[in-house]
């Protein structure tokens, strides 16, 4: 094996480090893909439960598998589940956002328009986010943030009027729902921010982590969706094997594997890499609406893609100083 020990006698300790941190860099790539395959999945498959089950009782059935789970993870890696009790409040707040709110809109969205068509509205959440970000933490608003906001909601405006999927309940409601549900996770997201960074801030406080406060505001908007759920009487609906293997789908896959596989890319390769990645979550929806429900595909789905794509770029465009 001359050649093999030519090769590695020319490696230097340094190149070999850079050769493993770049094998590394691609089982990331490959994990934050598999996610966004995930994430994208979740719409068809929430659109298939939505159809002919009561769409809050399948967040809240699904919830209470999730937590669980996460409240065992959260023993085994961190040995308590203690949170400071003034953090409460802001945690309940961001529970109904994230969990009550975004569950609600996201099923009744795919129950009255397709998940296709869903999955790209979704996608003007970074648009919400940094528009959002202006307000509440007093983050500059630009004539580019202003500019992507338009260009996202002309995206959403254009799937609304123009997609090719007709043979639904009524799209102009379900998109209106997940553009909610998408508003209602970009005012979690921001609270959120301000609530980790006044929580770094306060030296003599503990820290809390992502996953504890994933834990609680789980469990603090569970809680709202059971008595919502009841109102449904889901006890008359007819739950069979298919229903159980999408919901398991939808706590065990989407929210718990799919929220650690993102976690561990973020704490790889940074957040601003990571996020880059969630813009195939669109892709993969309309592909697998596509495939699994026949869901029909137009220019304009394209077009509105591309509009709100844009708008997620313009929004996290950032202006470069003259002496940076």
């Amino acid at each position: 094996m001359p050649l093999k020990r030519d090769i590695e006698a020319v490696i230097t300790p340094a190149q070999s480090a850079v050769i493993r941190a770049e094998h590394q860099n691609w089982a990331v790539y490959a994990g934050l893909i598999f996610t966004m395959f995930i994430w994208g999945l979740a719409w068809p498959v929430g659109r298939l439960l939505a159809t002919n089950l009561p769409p809050v009782s399948i967040a809240a059935i699904r919830y209470a598998i999730v937590i669980p789970v996460l409240f065992a993870i959260l023993w085994f890696r961190e040995g308590s589940f203690k949170i400071e009790r003034s953090w409460t409040p802001t945690l309940v707040v961001m529970g109904v956002l994230n969990t009550t709110l975004y569950q609600i809109f996201f099923l009744y969205g795919v129950k009255y328009a397709a998940a296709s068509d869903d999955s790209l509205v979704i996608g003007i959440g970074p648009v919400l986010i940094a528009v959002m970000a202006s307000f509440v933490l007093k983050e500059r608003l630009t004539g580019t943030k202003v500019l992507g906001f338009a260009s996202g909601l002309a995206g959403i405006i254009t799937i609304s009027i123009l997609s090719p999927n007709t043979q639904v309940l009524d799209r102009p409601l379900g998109v209106t729902l997940v553009f909610g549900g998408a508003t209602a996770y970009a005012l979690y997201t921001v609270i959120l921010r301000r609530f980790i960074a006044a929580n770094r801030a306060n030296s003599h406080g503990s820290q809390q982590s992502s996953l504890s406060i994933l834990s609680w505001i789980s469990l603090f908007g569970w809680i709202f969706l059971i008595p919502l759920s009841l109102l449904e009487a889901p006890w008359t609906y007819n739950w069979n094997a298919g229903s159980w293997l999408g919901i398991l789908y939808l706590a065990i896959l989407s929210t718990v594997i799919g929220y650690f596989l993102y976690i561990e890319g973020v704490s790889k390769i940074g957040a601003g890499r990571s996020g880059v990645f969630t813009n195939l979550v669109p892709v993969f929806g309309v592909l697998t609406s596509f495939l699994l429900l026949g869901e029909s595909l137009s220019p304009w789905t394209g077009v509105s893609f591309l509009l709100i794509l844009a708008g997620v770029l313009l929004v996290n465009r950032r202006v470069k100083n003259s002496g940076s």
